[in-house]
């Protein structure tokens, strides 16, 4: 194909409104992430060097030129970043524009206008400038380095989000983590990862950096254990310690406790709840491997108050009770402790409702400090192991927060509408088990794991999964 031919196809595409060819194999993921997302609110985790904010100004253009009237924000921390980072890219991206489509940039109001009346408008979040892109309609907006942005909540929430809900628009943030653990941001990341939406690429999934490039990143971070570099490359939240509740609950003690287990021949079976009623309800069971000393949470049952509905809450607890401790061969099924914060009328009312079947005890609440040392000891021991289908529970022991820290007793509100309430059931369920007490018959001999009696008499105990049990 010759030169002219080239250009000429480039044209075209300008003329289209297609851009994608600009972007890298790293950068186009994430093109395609952004137009194959259902949510309205997009929220991006990206390593430093990921190509995130070429590819920012890429989807401004592309909405700009192929849909005529549209309006893209786009948000930066500073003025003199929009000066400095986006505006040197928007003008490379434009260098072979066809004239007939390139906008005018306008630097009093820090406006692209193009000739089909499409707009980018830009702004910084210092001195308040992102105020100024208030008001009106808009098809995208876009927030550059979200963790870095000041009064972000308010920015999106009351400045972005308003102009998109007749145009139906999207609202993308992205950045590294923010390195102030309470940053807005951080508010994002959570409800993000709450809905299922959250985009994470850490420098292990760009393809461009090169081996050497990433010794040269890790060296001038200090070391691949520096905080600056599980923030930068591994897109690590870094709590702190006097605003988390459990600080121990970290991103790579998740990878080491969120698993599945295979489950022994006896063990004693517990449910934990914290009841919402009006905001969130967690119901939270689990069992005690005794041999491995390891509480093992197999399954979550979480209510919101709009959908609480107690004859169907009590049909959705004897539903997973039955599944998961019914004996498959003798169709006996494992009787249970429970436990749940203090609501009589309910716990009675569940009673009745369940014919005597489902009976909740009272879970004490003396020396809560001292239970939720105890659930955070356990955890940095790796002694609890959540099964992954558990996505509160472990999203909720990841995020809880003090309501205030000068008064370390109550919770925060979670974007889930609750108080991270399944930290509670857990804890509830955890100060209800008998540590001391050995499931396993007495006559059985000290090598029983293996033994016949038991591959005959169990449906539970898989001994080809774990070594523990040999």
């Amino acid at each position: 194909m010759s030169k002219l031919n080239k250009e000429d196809a480039k044209k075209e595409l300008w003329r289209r409104g297609v851009l994608s060819w600009k972007l890298d194999a790293t950068q186009k993921e994430l093109y395609s992430l952004f137009y194959n997302s259902s949510h309205r609110v997009q929220t991006w985790l990206l390593a430093r060097r990921s190509g995130k904010t070429y590819t920012l100004c890429v989807l401004a253009l592309e909405q700009c030129v192929r849909h005529p009237n549209s309006i893209v924000k786009f948000i930066s921390p500073t003025k003199l970043q929009i000066s400095t980072i986006i505006r040197p890219l928007l003008k490379k991206l434009l260098e072979d524009c066809p004239e007939e489509l390139k906008p005018e940039f306008r630097g009093k109001e820090y406006i692209y206008y193009f000739p089909n009346g499409s707009e980018i408008q830009l702004a910084g979040t210092d001195s308040g400038h992102a105020e100024k892109l208030r008001g009106g309609d808009s098809h995208i907006c876009i927030v550059d380095e979200a963790g870095s942005c000041g009064d972000l909540e308010n920015v999106v929430k009351s400045v972005l989000l308003p102009t998109t809900l007749i145009t139906k628009g999207r609202v993308l943030l992205a950045g590294t983590p923010p390195s102030e653990p309470d940053h807005d941001f951080i508010k994002f990341i959570e409800e993000a990862e709450m809905r299922g939406s959250l985009i994470r690429k850490t420098v292990y999934d760009n393809p461009r950096i090169s081996p050497e490039q990433l010794n040269e990143l890790i060296v001038e971070l200090g070391g691949l254990n520096t905080d600056a570099a599980k923030r930068e490359l591994l897109c690590m939240i870094i709590k702190d310690s006097n605003t988390a509740v459990i600080p121990e609950m970290t991103d790579e003690l998740a990878e080491k406790i969120v698993k599945e287990w295979p489950k022994p021949p006896f063990f004693d079976a517990y449910v934990g709840m914290d009841l919402g009623i009006v905001d969130l309800t967690v119901v939270i069971f689990g069992y005690y491997d005794f041999r491995a000393a390891k509480l093992i949470i197999e399954d979550e049952l979480v209510v919101k108050g709009t959908d609480f509905h107690l004859p169907k809450f009590v049909e959705n607890i004897q539903k997973i009770e039955d599944n998961l401790w019914t004996n498959a061969l003798t169709g006996e099924k494992r009787k249970a402790r429970r436990v749940s914060d203090i609501n009589y009328i309910v716990t009675k009312e569940i009673a009745r409702i369940s014919n005597g079947d489902l009976i909740f005890d009272v879970a004490k609440k003396d020396d809560n400090e001292a239970a939720l040392n105890k659930l955070r000891v356990m955890l940095a021991n790796e002694q609890i192991i959540i099964h992954p289908k558990c996505t509160t529970l472990v999203r909720h022991l990841k995020n809880v927060k003090w309501k205030s820290t000068s008064n370390r007793v109550l919770f925060g509100r979670s974007p889930d509408d609750g108080h991270y309430d399944a930290v509670d059931a857990l804890k509830y369920l955890i100060r209800n088990i008998n540590f001391n007490k050995n499931p396993y018959p007495a006559h059985l001999n000290m090598n029983y794991a293996t033994t016949n009696y038991i591959e005959a008499t169990s449906g539970y105990y898989d001994s080809g999964k774990n070594d523990i049990y040999h």
